[in-house]
């Protein structure tokens, strides 16, 4: 017989990730309000400065590579399947906001979140009213690979996202289980 740790054991009682979300947009709006305290901040330029950032969408016809690279100092370059146009980004003040220039256009966006693997974006805005998207999703490239090589699709990436609320969750549980076990073997060793 095996031991099961605490964390296997809490992992049974784990939420998962509902299959009839849909879209993207309806992903991330089901993920990110339970992840975004798990997040950072763009102040913390080691999660996302100098790192290849590929853009994710669920769109059935979108097949290019589109890598974001955002620099020290401003630079911007945005790759698309390998031809590199330049621009620049600047934070605005202490709020979660970038500008992106590029080609002579100049655009908001507000950060939603940010970890080491994903970066998610809103274009300010009310963008699904216009008939766009609603986030702006960016993984960091390594993330995108399968193990067995090749990129993993956009729903496995919402897993792996979800899995940062489900691991921290999972956490918690362990130690809600843990503090049950004992009080009924105080209750049981103090009631004999």
């Amino acid at each position: 017989m095996q031991w099961k740790t605490l964390k296997d054991v809490s992992r049974t009682f784990a939420a998962e990730l509902p299959a009839d979300l849909g879209s993207l947009d309806q992903h991330l709006d089901f993920i990110l309000p339970k992840v975004i305290p798990f997040g950072e901040d763009l102040r913390e330029e080691k999660f996302w400065i100098g790192k290849r950032w590929k853009e994710v969408r669920d769109d059935e016809g979108f097949h290019e590579a589109i890598l974001h690279i955002f620099n020290s100092g401003g630079e911007y370059l945005l790759s698309l399947d390998g031809n590199v146009m330049r621009g620049s980004w600047k934070r605005l003040g202490e709020s979660n906001s970038l500008l992106l220039e590029q080609a002579g256009r100049v655009e908001l966006f507000d950060l939603r979140f940010l970890n080491s693997d994903f970066m998610v974006l809103t274009k300010h805005g009310d963008q699904v009213r216009k008939g766009h998207r609603k986030y702006f999703l960016l993984v960091h490239e390594p993330a995108t690979r399968s193990p067995k090589g090749g990129d993993i699709d956009w729903r496995s990436l919402m897993e792996k996202l979800f899995n940062i609320w489900r691991e921290n969750n999972i956490s918690f549980n362990s130690w809600l289980l843990l503090f049950v076990v004992l009080f009924i073997l105080a209750f049981l060793l103090l009631s004999r």
